[in-house]
This record gives C-alpha cells, structure tokens and sequence, in this order.
C-alpha cells in the first residue's frame, strides 16, 4: 500500500487545491477522487474541509446512538405506529435542528425498566447498525459502521487478522453492507469498529495477542517470523523468554510463546510490535475489502476514545495508509478535545473528526461518569467551542454529538421515555449549529479566496 499523496486539481476553480486522492494505483485502498459525485476531503489555503457533491463545505454536525428502534423511545409505536417512520423523524428533527448529517445509529440501547428492576441502574442493550437500505430510503447525509467482527474491539474472543476466517468475515459483511451503496451519494463514508485495542494499557491489548498466537493458528507463524527478525538466532531468544529449544521452528509448538521467563522489558517490545503488525493487517484488510465493493466513498476508519483508550503512536502510522480521516470520541470542550488530540496531530496531517463529543449539565443528584458542566451557561460555551474548533483549527472536518437519546443523566437531546426534545439542549445546539452553517462557508470562501493569491 502507497502511503497517503496529494493531487494538484482544479477543483472549484483553484489550482492550488489540494485533494485527499489516495488511489493513485490499483492497490492504493482509499478514496479517488470522483468528479464531483461523492463527498470528498480537500485541504484549502493549509485548512482541511469536507466538501459535498454540490461543491458545498459541510462540518459535520450531527447526534450519535438513536439506535434501531427495538429499544428506544419507549413510546415508539405510540408515537409513530411504525419503525421506518421513526427513522424519518430522526432525520427530520437533524434537518430542523440545524444537523447535516446522521452519525451511526449504534451505542447503548437504553431498554424500559421492567418489574421489580432498579430503576437507578441503567439497563442498556447493543444495538445493530442499521441496514444500507434503511439509510438509503432516508436520502440524507450518513456515515455508518461496519462492526465486524463486533461493534466494540474488546474482549477475549478477538479476531486473529492473518487468518482467512477475518478476510471472509470483512468481506462477507462488505458485500452486504458497502455494494449496494457504492453509488450512494448521501454517504459520506465508513467507520470499521471502536476502539481497538492498540495500546498496552488496555487490557484486550494482550488478549488480542494471545489469541492471535495460539497454537495452529495463521497467527502463530507471523509470530515466529517476527522472533526470527528481532533475534535472529535462538540463543538470543532464550535470553527473553528462557525456553530451551534448538530452532525457532519449535515455537509453532510451544504451549505459552509470550512467556517473557527472562526479560519483561524486551518482551513488551516483541508485543508492541507484533501488534503493530496485527494493526497494519486489521487496516490492510478493512480498507482493501471496502475498496473491492466501493471505489467512491471515503474510508473513516476506527472510532477511538481518546480519554479512556489511549491511540498507540505506531497505529496513527500504520493507518495512515489506509484511512482518510482519523476519527476520535472525546468528551469535553475544544481544549480538552486539542489535549487529547496531541496522541494523534504529532504523527497525522489528515483530516480530523471528533465523532463522539458530549458533555451533562448537572442538575443536582449523584453525576454520572462523563465530562459534566455546571450550568447551562457553560454546556452552551462548551458547545460553541466546538464549532469554533472546525473554524480555527487546521484539521477539524465535524463533530457528532453523544447523543441523541438522554437517559440517566448522560447529556442527549431527546427523551428516551417519550421521544420528546430537551429543549434547552436542543436550543443552545440550533443556535450554534445555524450559526456554523454561516460561519463555516464564509471560512471556505476565505480560504478559496487567499490560496488564489498563493
């Protein structure tokens, strides 16, 4: 795979246009530049923007975890008597409300306190992503998660990437999903998973690794190939993990190859890399497949939690290849959003989304986990700054808001129970979401205007 280039264009009547064109060759996994067709990322006068079909700025704007309509609102078929016409009041209240596009439908499912629960305890379910045909019926902007092999990298039962089951799972789930809407031109691209493990403070970390290495999986060779490079004869092997064997052939049959006996420290090394490659390979896989199906949409990659799961320095390098934008979930204003974001802007010059930002005004009571504000005076400048953000920083292209569903306290916009607005929420975010709308394309105007003067 190419690492990422930049194209001369005349896009939009500028020389000095700069466009996200990745497929420069057959094997180059990211997105061409389409004529127009399809949303695409162009860097104006130093500044990143997401620009539409219509040649329109667009700053992503929009609310995450509606779910699918099992679980939420409590009151649907009341309400609205069917699930698909509850799926066009979510994007008609993003229209009204001043959104432009809708985040994916996936995250808690908040589930209808039943006989003899807690009604304290939140009681919440996974939801699946919505299907392609019921984002298409909509004919509005969206970006979706394909979630294979799950919605949420974490766990014990990770996928081993070298195998040929992770190859056919990707691509049985890009047939389904990615082929119908390779034409669409409301999408705007795909996310693959949240979080995957890529740093070793989270505990999937290790587990990733060690299903990976068992005993006869495709993994396992790629671990002994990766012992040859590092130590290059047996002897020095032994001097991390201590096992007496005579070729490195022998730790195909070994019971605990990651056993460090000797020498934790080098050991954690050997992990690091390895991983490194399990991530080269999760992106080399993912954005390929998607590429077989979808030669025009833009590859969104992983969502990442930047405060509770740290993004390893070696996979910001290893994806760059492979994805158009790095997307992050961080809770809090812009200056929380740029301190987390220093995990991520040393390595990448790309495009920026914050996919999953959010914030609870407290209101008396036990606060729940999150970033919250004191007031509606300050969710308010909170909100603001975030819009000020794709404004004056160079790589913000959107923000998605965490979410749309409220209950228990965690910072939405509508109510769970009844599926009505929380109206001082949805004020402050109407306001400001208009006022971007302004305020973004006088910034797109600017910044054509100045890379004409060079």
């Amino acid at each position: 795979m190419k690492r990422r280039n930049f194209m001369k264009s005349a896009a939009i009547g500028t020389a000095g246009v700069s466009l996200w064109n990745t497929a420069t060759s057959p094997t180059d996994a990211r997105a061409q530049v389409s004529g127009g067709k399809y949303y695409t990322f162009q860097n104006i006068n130093r500044k990143w923007f997401l620009v539409s079909p219509e040649g329109k700025p667009a700053y992503l704007r929009g609310a995450n975890h509606y779910g699918d309509g099992t679980h939420m609102p409590w009151n649907l078929k009341q309400r609205y008597g069917t699930v698909k016409a509850w799926r066009e009041s979510v994007r008609d209240r993003h229209r009204e409300w001043g959104f432009n596009y809708l985040p994916p439908s996936i995250g808690p499912s908040y589930i209808k306190p039943g006989p003899g629960d807690d009604p304290e305890k939140d009681i919440v379910a996974r939801t699946p992503e919505w299907s392609a045909a019921h984002f298409a019926e909509l004919e509005y902007p969206f970006t979706a998660f394909l979630e294979v092999p799950k919605q949420y990298m974490a766990g014990q039962d990770l996928p081993d990437v070298f195998s040929q089951e992770f190859r056919d799972m990707v691509d049985n789930r890009c047939r389904e999903f990615v082929e119908p809407l390779r034409d669409n031109p409301y999408l705007i691209g795909y996310h693959f998973c949240h979080n995957p493990p890529w740093h070793p403070v989270v505990p999937s970390f290790i587990w990733w690794i060690e299903n990976t290495v068992k005993k006869g999986q495709p993994g396992r060779k790629r671990w002994v190939l990766l012992m040859r490079q590092i130590y290059g004869s047996v002897d020095r092997w032994r001097k991390t993990y201590g096992m007496p064997i005579k070729s490195f052939d022998e730790i195909l049959e070994l019971s605990s190859p990651l056993r460090d006996y000797v020498s934790a420290v080098d050991g954690m090394r050997d992990q690091l890399a390895f991983m490194e490659r399990i991530c080269e390979e999760w992106y080399k896989v993912y954005s390929g497949t998607i590429r077989k199906y979808d030669q025009n949409h833009l590859l969104l990659g992983d969502r990442n939690t930047l405060h509770l799961h740290p993004l390893a320095t070696h996979a910001v390098r290893r994806m760059q290849s492979y994805v158009d934008c790095i997307c992050v979930n961080v809770m809090g204003n812009s200056d929380v959003a740029y301190k987390e974001l220093e995990q991520v802007t040393p390595y990448w010059d790309g495009p920026i989304h914050l996919a999953d930002t959010g914030a609870n005004v407290y209101q008396g009571g036990k606060i729940k986990s999150g970033f919250t504000t004191g007031d509606y005076q300050e969710f308010e400048d909170l909100y603001q700054s975030l819009m000020q953000a794709g404004l004056d920083h160079p790589q913000i292209i959107g923000t998605g808001w965490c979410g749309y569903y409220e209950s228990a306290g965690r910072g939405g916009i509508v109510h769970v129970e009844d599926d009505s607005p929380v109206t001082e929420r949805v004020e402050v975010m109407k306001k400001w979401n208009f006022w971007m709308e302004e305020q973004y394309a006088r910034k797109f105007r600017e910044s054509v205007r100045l890379d004409k003067m060079g």
